[in-house]
């Protein structure tokens, strides 16, 4: 097998209601789908939404030049090569290789997680959240979740200490017991202020306490590990992926590591980052908040191994589907089923991708 061809489509901005913090305006997505052809007529695909147009448009001569001719199975030699010995990963270089994943599943009529070597089949999920304007907002959209299946759920709150308190509790009021619950104010604390948060969480038994603190401050997250029993969880804008989080496990500065897979490598920098998690016995999740197929590549990499708990759906649900036909959801019992089609294992729409379709390359 021989890949054959690297396409793009440009697709029009999508409207988010994500926001980075209370005072920002929500987000407007340019969502663009890679795509990687092979001789046999296979081709591996990506909706991303961390690329942009001209960092498309700029990229898609050399990759064609470093592809073209290439066997995907060379998946790891061509990553290597992309990412400079994953020194310096990319959100290109994680397409590319999310695809060719994609790729050779399709080749082998298998789902990626059974490539990879499959640990399960299904994974518990949580609701991870937008931000809202008031804490009944939150009530409500944690029983929404309830009631979709979701038996966990992640607030992202609005970054400020007492506010974050009041939304916390209210929801631990509402669903303490019945949800797993975690809080993610997205590095927006001082150390005083996450450890005035911390002790409220921990005292209502929250799941895991997430990024309180800019990942830069290791000597604030290790005091924070130190001092709780609620896992930490950070390292999510740690855009070097796999050569930096050896600082934050063997100093004991977090109980968990994130990571943005879409950003850090793809795929096979994902499985590289999880195992070294297993050699420190910390935890792996992975940040799966994206599209369906970013969704996906991170799903298949928590099928394929044992430090994970939870696959992260973003809710609404729907809210990054976009030119998907098939969908990752919530089942009535708070899981998700590990996909049974070949690569991803979930297919675009073309009828919509021809529709939302700018200009392809």
């Amino acid at each position: 097998m021989k890949i054959t061809s690297v396409k793009a489509n440009l697709l029009q901005p999508n409207p988010h209601p994500f926001r980075w913090k209370e005072e920002w305006p929500a987000m407007t997505i340019q969502h663009v789908l890679l795509r990687i052809g092979s001789d046999e007529g296979h081709e591996g695909q990506c909706i991303t939404w961390l690329l942009n147009p001209g960092e498309v448009e700029h990229a898609l001569p050399g990759l064609r030049s470093a592809l073209v001719g290439r066997d995907p199975h060379e998946v790891e030699a061509i990553s290597y090569q992309l990412t400079d010995s994953l020194r310096s990963p990319t959100p290109m270089a994680s397409t590319v290789d999310i695809c060719l994943w994609d790729l050779l599943g399709k080749h082998h009529g298998e789902p990626i997680y059974r490539l990879l070597g499959a640990a399960r089949n299904r994974m518990k999920a949580y609701a991870s959240t937008v931000m809202y304007e008031t804490v009944p907002e939150y009530v409500q959209c944690a029983a929404e979740c309830y009631e979709q299946g979701f038996r966990a759920f992640k607030l992202h709150a609005f970054g400020v200490p007492d506010k974050d308190i009041e939304v916390c509790r209210a929801v631990h009021e509402a669903f303490g017991g019945r949800m797993d619950l975690m809080l993610d104010p997205v590095n927006a604390y001082d150390r005083l202020g996450a450890f005035k948060v911390g002790k409220v969480l921990e005292d209502l038994g929250f799941y895991w306490y997430e990024a309180p603190l800019p990942d830069s401050d290791l000597v604030g997250l290790a005091d924070l590990s130190r001092s709780f029993r609620i896992p930490i969880t950070a390292t999510e804008s740690v855009k070097d992926g796999l050569r930096e989080y050896p600082k934050y496990l063997a100093g004991g500065v977090v109980d968990s590591v994130r990571s943005v897979g879409d950003w850090i490598g793809g795929i096979t920098a994902m499985r590289k980052s999880a195992a070294l998690c297993e050699a420190f016995n910390a935890k792996y999740e992975p940040h799966s908040y994206g599209t369906t197929h970013v969704q996906a590549a991170h799903f298949h990499v928590m099928l394929a191994i044992h430090n994970c708990d939870f696959l992260e759906i973003p809710v609404p649900q729907g809210i990054l589907d976009v030119g998907m036909r098939d969908v990752i959801r919530c089942g009535a019992d708070g899981y998700v089923d590990a996909p049974t089609r070949p690569g991803l294992g979930y297919d675009v729409d073309w009828a919509m991708i021809d529709k939302l379709t700018q200009r392809e390359l």
